[in-house]
């Protein structure tokens, strides 16, 4: 079963038509429902992936947000339970949050639930933000935590996987389903340097405890195939600096970032990115984005190509594990309802569309990604 095009339609439709009935209300506050559609493409792998988004206001002070999405993935890659034959999936998510405004700070909450035929995910977290410094300045906190539970039942068999070691402590204990437990935080600071300039700097932290290897995926040592073995536990940090700088004159936007990972696999990454966002129209409603981005990373500490033995303490072949690099360049063009004419609270629509074009340095090989999205704002 694979999603269609005709369903990503309905999809959009059901968005469109709710937004209608609920525009017909008598107006007490704002929001606004969003379709958007993704195209992955990558040399073994196409995913499609329907999204609704929505944005409520509650009261006077809190704002409510949810989403659902589906990801149907096609792969021909064995890591993906594959026997030498194209593997469907799909995948669902549903997430709801809340951010309460307390004039100065605000609070909020988010829970999230995933789940495919051989992982699931609940994700609960929470999150604040503390104006600071005349509000020229915002400090950000937040928690989370997740309860993933990894099977081996999407092979393409009847007898499902591969019997998983869920501890590698314990090699002779094994089980159809492992869990994996990701504790996380992350902290955020922004501040307005000038009229026309902004810096932010976040940091985030993820502690992972449980099973991190691929159900399906073997390895080639010198003495055959062996099921691929990754550390139970993985601590995960990132630094990223950003800055946007606005030149009036022009209407142009200057975005720069650059993103510092490790990790105690031993994994380094550097992410320096680049966008310039032009303005357009003598009402601004459209605008043009051109964006690059460069990674490299090292590979893990246990990763090789082929192994000597099966009794290597950890086994990985896994792209991810390996040193490589890459590119993305990336066109946007957005345009708003009120270029077509349209007025009145949906000439604050907005219609957008993407294309990235990444060039991988892996097994991968390259990929395309191009999306869709249309925002109807709405007032109930």
């Amino acid at each position: 079963m694979q999603l269609t095009p005709s369903r990503t339609l309905v999809l959009a439709v059901m968005s469109l038509a709710a937004t209608v009935a609920i525009s017909e209300l008598p107006a007490r506050a704002d929001g606004s429902l969003s379709a958007r559609g993704v195209y992955y493409k990558e040399r073994s792998t196409r995913v499609v992936q329907p999204m609704l988004d929505g944005m409520f206001d509650v009261g006077m002070k809190g704002i409510v947000t949810g989403h659902f999405l589906v990801d149907a993935i096609t792969s021909a890659s064995a890591g993906s339970g594959a026997a030498n034959a194209a593997f469907t999936e799909q995948r669902y998510e549903a997430g709801l949050g809340y951010v309460h405004d307390l004039d100065w700070v605000r609070v909020g909450g988010d829970v999230k639930y995933s789940t495919e035929s051989d992982y699931s995910s609940i994700y609960v977290g929470g999150r604040g933000e503390m104006d600071l410094a005349q509000k020229n300045a915002v400090l950000g906190l937040g928690a989370g935590v997740s309860f993933d539970n990894v099977e081996n039942t999407g092979a393409q068999s009847p007898m499902g996987g591969p019997m998983l070691v869920c501890d590698n402590s314990r090699p002779t204990e094994t089980a159809t389903s492992c869990p994996l437990r990701t504790v996380s935080v992350f902290a955020s600071i922004s501040q307005i340097v000038s009229r026309n300039a902004v810096v932010a700097l976040t940091y985030d932290l993820a502690a992972m405890h449980g099973f991190q290897a691929n159900p399906y995926r073997t390895v080639i040592t010198d003495e055959g195939l062996a099921a691929e073995k990754h550390p139970d536990d993985r601590l995960r940090q990132a630094v990223a600096a950003s800055g946007r700088y606005y030149v009036e004159p022009t209407k142009t936007s200057l975005i720069g970032a650059f993103r510092f990972y490790r990790d105690d696999w031993q994994i380094r990454s550097y992410t320096p990115e680049l966008r310039v966002v032009q303005l357009l129209g003598e009402d601004n409603n459209l605008d043009v984005t051109l964006g690059y981005r460069y990674y490299t990373q090292t590979h893990a500490y246990f990763y090789e190509k082929r192994y000597p033995t099966t009794m290597e303490p950890f086994l990985s072949d896994d792209p991810k594990m390996s040193a490589f690099d890459g590119h993305t360049v990336e066109g946007k063009v957005g345009v708003r309802g009120d270029a077509f004419g349209i007025g009145g609270t949906w000439a604050g629509a907005r219609l957008e569309g993407v294309f990235d074009y990444v060039v991988q340095h892996n097994r991968f090989g390259n990929a395309i990604i191009a999306h869709v999205a249309l925002t109807l704002p709405f007032e109930y």
